[in-house]
């Protein structure tokens, strides 16, 4: 083992210990190095002052006694991950320029690459129109040439990335909080590896640590400096994508929110966002104003022959919500109320509220 890898290793084993978060983390290799911690904490010696309180310094002395640094490095390596610190070349270089960069961050599939990146998150209790809605801006994102980052959780999140993963040149990202031999959730495990197989995994949590409710919180900020924006589909009021919110203001990316209605707790969140000055994102096109890119041609143009029919085609056999009807066919919602206007003149379609129903 060179030098290098043998500093990544101490380091790998760290962060590896019980409640050694990026802080506590960030504030021991301040004062010393990784390997210096290490046998600090085998060989019983006092660690810097003020790093953790005694309960926690004792849970970790009691894990780093059971845990081989050169095995652990060994088992992560033959997993085929990839890991990386800061100052290597396959580091993302919007983590890299963060504040709160992670020490080590492991990697499965392809190098991200530069292109443009939107972050589409939600809550796990999530309605049929918010995953419809998540579902749609993801495909239409993907479609557009523009990469979709969740935390590839059940829901939203999951949305996103299943319909980012129906465009033909998707290359998803999934940024999780459990080792990524983990899978967490399980219901996600097929998607966990068409995420792998097709774009990229991302975790700060070593290899063979399962997760735990405070990594879910520091992960969202890798989410959110990996975004060029953040769209929120659905929250309610207490959400917990509502942290990635937090994160992405701390760092300047816009956010954006997907109007729901006012009687859905689901939306409570997102309608809330939007009132305090979040951009309301009602299909592709919003998202592409707030990151300033432009979609190739094919992408941003409709089928030939779009009208009324193919909006009612869109419309189906059930009441939906205009913002609905912007996110299935990618057009600005100026242009879609106007032709349910005109289908409502016609006797087509029949608005009840804000919903639209198909009569013809």
């Amino acid at each position: 083992m060179t030098p290098a890898e043998s500093s990544r290793a101490h380091l790998l084993a760290l962060m590896s210990l019980p409640r050694m978060g990026p802080k506590r983390l960030a504030d021991l290799l301040e004062r010393t190095t990784p390997s210096e911690a290490w046998s600090a904490l085998v060989g019983g010696r006092a660690l810097p002052p003020g790093v953790a309180s005694a309960d926690v310094v004792r849970d970790w002395r009691r894990a780093a006694r059971t845990l081989d640094v050169d095995d652990r490095w060994q088992a992560s390596r033959s997993l085929g991950i990839a890991v990386l610190e800061p100052a290597t070349d396959e580091y993302p270089s919007r983590l890299a320029a963060d504040s709160e960069p992670p020490a080590l961050l492991f990697r499965m599939g392809r190098p991200l690459s530069d292109g443009p990146t939107v972050a589409v998150v939600g809550t796990r209790q999530c309605t049929a129109y918010g995953r419809r809605a998540a579902f749609e801006l993801g495909a239409a994102l993907a479609g557009a040439g523009v990469t979709v980052v969740s935390g590839l959780a059940l829901g939203i999140d999951a949305a996103g990335h299943h319909g980012a993963l129906s465009a033909d040149s998707a290359r998803p990202v999934g940024v999780v909080g459990s080792g990524l031999d983990v899978v967490y959730p399980h219901a996600n495990r097929d998607l966990w590896h068409r995420v792998a197989a097709t774009g990229t995994l991302l975790s700060e949590t070593p290899p063979g640590v399962g997760p735990a409710r405070w990594r879910f919180p520091a992960r969202n900020r890798i989410i959110a400096a990996l975004a060029d924006a953040v769209v929120v589909v659905e929250s309610h009021a207490r959400g917990g994508s509502l942290s990635t919110v937090d994160e992405a203001q701390s760092r300047d990316v816009p956010v954006g929110a997907v109007p729901g209605p006012i009687t859905s707790p689901a939306s409570v969140g997102t309608n809330t966002l939007i009132a305090d000055g979040a951009v309301p994102v009602l299909g592709l096109d919003d998202v592409l104003l707030m990151i300033g890119h432009v979609a190739p041609t094919a992408s941003r143009t409709a089928p030939a022959g779009h009208g009324a029919t193919d909006l009612l085609d869109h419309i189906g056999h059930e009441p939906v919500l205009l913002e609905q009807l912007c996110l299935r066919t990618a057009r600005p919602a100026a242009e879609v109320a106007t032709e349910v206007e005109r289908l409502v003149a016609d006797g087509r379609c029949a608005r009840t509220g804000p919903w639209i129903e198909r009569l013809a």
